[in-house]
């Protein structure tokens, strides 16, 4: 999907503006990785040859690129093309053969650029990922009404569960609850909402925040954060409110 892809959009600027392509330089049949490597922590005791196992853990994805300036380069737009790409904070990348799957990734190692003296050549960057996945672009829903109960689907298309953002428009004083009835029924529940109350929940960061001053809601909430898996996901919301989630799809 990479090394096939001519062109590809690096913190929201598409590569066509430089005229660059993305280029193999190997010749033959393309080389790559579809997931992360792992690395796995045990640990061995006396007179015991086989090791207890204790966990993996995946490495950020890294991968290098090629890019080919089609008409040559002007020190203007190798200037230019520096700027762009020498970030210092993860920016998303995508390219042109699956625009839906996006990479948070920033170059290492520095630029290198081949060239044949003429002003003609190529730029070569190794990139690391702020995590071992690549991501779908955000998938919003419409404001949902409830009012009692409302099951709604979700599809998570991705490899593994994703954690939404959810937005909650409280429209009376009560409770609200969302449970997954595909995900063994587990319920995330907020009790004591006040009329026109605004809340935001950030289930992978675990972060909820309401509009109201001086108010802290993890007191009445059950700190169980939804959890989209794979598939349709039958969520069944309890309360009268209106409901928005935000989520993206995580890939090998």
């Amino acid at each position: 999907m990479i090394k096939e892809s001519l062109y590809f959009s690096f913190a929201g600027r598409r590569s066509t503006e430089f005229g660059i392509n993305n280029v193999s330089i190997s010749g033959g049949l393309f080389n790559e990785q579809l997931t992360s490597g792992k690395s796995i922590t045990e640990f061995t005791v006396r007179g015991n040859p086989k090791p207890y196992f204790v966990e993996t853990k995946r490495d950020p994805k890294q991968f290098q690129l090629h890019f080919f300036f089609n008409e040559g380069w002007n020190d203007n737009l190798i200037n230019e093309v520096v700027r762009w790409l020498d970030v210092d904070y993860y920016e998303p990348l995508f390219f042109s053969e699956d625009i839906d799957r996006v990479f948070y990734c920033l170059p290492i190692d520095g630029i290198e650029q081949i060239h044949n003296g003429l002003k003609q050549g190529y730029l070569t960057l190794n990139f690391r990922c702020n995590s071992p996945f690549s991501y779908s672009h955000e998938q919003v829903t419409p404001w949902i009404e409830v009012d009692g109960s409302k099951v709604i689907e979700i599809d998570n298309l991705g490899h593994h569960s994703t954690l939404p953002d959810i937005w909650i428009e409280s429209d009376k004083s009560g409770s609200i609850s969302f449970f997954n009835l595909t995900d063994q029924n587990t319920e995330m529940r907020l009790d004591n909402l006040q009329t026109n109350e605004q809340l935001y929940i950030d289930c992978e960061n675990e972060i909820l925040e309401t509009n109201l001053e001086n108010v802290y809601r993890h007191d009445d909430f059950n700190e169980n954060y939804l959890t989209l898996v794979y598939g349709k996901n039958h969520i069944k919301i309890v309360g009268k409110a209106k409901v928005k989630f935000s989520y993206r799809y995580i890939f090998s």
